[in-house]
């Protein structure tokens, strides 16, 4: 097996989800599903079982299936499932969607009465399209302070002050009937409080919109037109919430004090049915007429099937999924605390009563009463591995999207792996468009991803530590220099994952560097040169 031509190829492709598939939903962490289609097609064969047992958003399952691969996900949290599910059911013939869709965007038309505003220009009607507020918290009243607002025959943007009628219409309260309010865990990093409800995210208003679209959704008979409609809602609730002028959606459950921004849901809701159409073309177009989802291991009969388990991988068992069937795992492992996945899952459950997973979720919380610390989180990831290689064939690959700097975090990631057989073969980075974080530490932030490649060798790896720690340092620093001499300054980046790493741990130096440097910079910082105006690292 050619790990190294595999890295090469991976190198030369510019990494991207961007297709209609994946741009009618908002999940976190999507990874690039052109990367994931040629690991599938450099390390399995038709017919082979892929698994993904962190299945997040579904893109191991989707390009799986596409590729004909028989597939299977391991989700602790209903709506990703129910993402993935939506996107690969047929809906009998084309025109019963079209009829729907064309029948819902009318409905939702219709919505904008929510949105009227009194126009003295025009001596009429328009449409609001966002309104801008403060409120102290969310338990306070709101104060409107602009209503912007267009009229239906021309696009040109008005401002007005609120008059009574505007407070009415932001204010309008019929009732939510389809609406199960939730209060939910504190935690002050995504900034919510004691006794917040998820009512609170959304201003009157949008709560009366959702909820007339949940009216509509119950009185639908056939179930998979149901669940097209609750797909767009979901796919619409991040962009419907309160959030700030520059609409800060990467935070679900965080709303401004000041400027507050309400949107216009039915642009929104509108702009989202476009795109699950698209969504669902490509499916159409792109897949095999008949998708089945299996329900449980022995139904996946054909290639291109996909079985789906709701629970925790540790928990994971014989039946679930015979031991030594899996051909090839690729897989995006919870991050520490960076991802707080469960507790983003409680924008959806008012509204679609898609159940979330605290207890399962490996992860790194401070939120009241989750018992979720550093050491629950490597316990549990522990677990994981130890049955993740269980299911795993002997000899096969393991990819595992990874990232960070920090030695202790790398230590405990590869003692893991190791202590369950995997043997460490290397790593390729996949880079991404820089983030606001690499901008203005790109001294110690890292940009984009990595993908480390493990061979399951069915046998826990005995490591023989030789050097000490400052023949290693010293080892480092003259490999560091190496590197930048060979090929002129370099980012943090580039050093650490085009042969930094890999050089550490394939000499067994992890254990000694973490016991004595908390990042990977702090080795080789105090004998080269930060350029900070170019952002690299020279002689």
């Amino acid at each position: 097996m050619d790990i190294y031509s595999i890295k090469q190829k991976i190198s030369e492709i510019k990494p991207t989800n961007r297709n209609p598939l994946y741009q009618s939903h908002l999940y976190w962490s999507q990874k690039p599903f052109n990367i994931s289609d040629l690991l599938i097609e450099e390390l399995t064969e038709e017919g082979d079982i892929v698994f993904d047992p962190f299945m997040g958003s579904g893109v191991t399952i989707f390009e799986s299936v596409l590729l004909n691969r028989k597939s299977i996900g391991v989700e602790i949290n209903e709506l990703p499932i129910f993402i993935v599910n939506t996107l690969l059911r047929k809906v009998g013939d084309k025109e019963t969607l079209n009829n729907l869709l064309t029948e819902f965007e009318d409905f939702v038309d219709g919505l904008n009465k929510y949105y009227k505003t009194w126009s003295a220009e025009k001596d009429d009607y328009g449409i609001v399209k966002k309104v801008i507020f403060d409120r102290e918290s969310p338990f306070t009243e709101p104060v409107i302070k602009e209503i912007h607002y267009q009229h239906l025959d021309n696009r040109t943007n008005y401002i007005k002050e609120p008059d009574i009628f505007d407070i009415e219409q932001f204010s309008k309260n019929n009732g939510y009937k389809y609406i199960n309010d939730y209060v939910m865990v504190p935690n002050s990093r995504l900034a919510v409080y004691n006794e917040q409800s998820v009512s609170s995210l959304f201003t009157p208003r949008a709560l009366c919109i959702i909820n007339d679209i949940l009216e509509y959704e119950a009185n639908l008979v056939d179930q998979n037109l149901k669940d097209i409609i609750r797909y767009i809602l979901m796919s619409a609730l991040h962009l419907i919430k309160i959030t700030d002028l520059k609409s800060n959606s990467q935070w679900p459950l965080w709303t401004p004090k000041e400027n507050c921004l309400e949107k216009n849901a039915v642009d929104v809701i509108k702009r989202r049915i476009r795109l699950f159409i698209g969504s669902y073309d490509f499916v159409d177009k792109n897949f095999k007429s008949t998708i089945n989802q299996a329900s449980d291991f022995n139904e996946l009969s054909n290639n291109g099937d996909y079985y789906i388990i709701n629970k925790g991988t540790q928990h994971l068992t014989n039946d679930d999924i015979p031991d030594n069937s899996i051909d090839l795992v690729i897989t995006d492992p919870p991050y520490l605390g960076q991802v707080l996945y469960s507790e983003y899952m409680q924008l959806y459950y008012p509204f679609l009563n898609l159940k979330f997973n605290f207890e399962d979720e490996i992860v790194i919380s401070n939120a009241q009463g989750r018992s979720k610390d550093e050491d629950s989180y490597f316990d549990l990831l522990d677990q994981s591995f130890e049955k993740i290689t269980r299911k795993l064939k002997k000899r096969k690959i393991m990819c595992i999207y990874f990232h960070d700097s920090n030695l202790s975090v790398w230590n405990n990631l590869i003692n893991i792996t190791r202590k369950h057989g995997l043997h460490f073969l290397g790593q390729v980075h996949i880079y991404k468009k820089l983030t606001l974080k690499n901008i203005l530490s790109p001294k110690k932030s890292l940009q984009g991803d990595s993908i480390l490649f493990f061979i399951n060798e069915k046998r826990e790896y005995e490591v023989a530590e030789v050097e000490t720690i400052d023949e290693i340092v010293e080892n480092i620093v003259a490999h560091v220099k190496f590197e930048i001499k060979s090929k002129g300054s370099l980012t943090t980046t580039q050093l650490m994952d085009e042969g930094l790493m890999e050089y550490i741990i394939q000499n067994n130096w992890l254990s000694k560097l973490s016991a004595k440097y908390k990042s990977i910079i702090d080795v080789f910082e105090p004998f080269v040169k930060w350029d900070k105006e170019n952002g690299k690292w020279v002689l």
